[in-house]
C-alpha cells in the first residue's frame, strides 16, 4: 500500500472516529440517540469498506497501445505490392 492511500484510509477513519466521540460527548444524557447515531456511523464505514479496498489495490500497468498500422490498399499503391 502506498503512502498517500495510507494517509486517505486514516483521515477517513479519524473523521469516523471523531465523529463518534463527539456524538457521545454531546449526546450523554440520551442514550437511545447515541445508539441511533453510533449504528449509522458503522452503517457509514460499513460502505466505505468497498472504497478502500479500490484504494488499496495496487495501480495495474496499461499496455501501451498497438502501433498504428493501415490495412488500407491505398497507401501500397506505388510500393511495387
Amino acid at each position: 500500500m502506498s503512502l498517500p492511500t495510507l494517509v486517505t484510509v486514516a483521515v477517513l477513519f479519524l473523521i469516523v472516529f471523531g465523529t463518534a466521540c463527539y456524538t457521545v460527548f454531546h449526546l450523554r444524557p440520551t442514550p437511545v440517540r447515541i445508539a441511533a447515531v453510533l449504528l449509522a456511523i458503522g452503517g457509514l464505514i460499513a460502505a466505505m469498506v468497498p472504497i478502500v479496498r479500490l484504494l488499496a489495490e495496487p495501480q495495474q500497468q496499461v499496455a501501451p497501445p498497438a502501433a498504428f498500422t493501415s490495412a488500407s490498399p491505398i497507401h501500397r499503391v506505388g510500393r511495387g505490392i
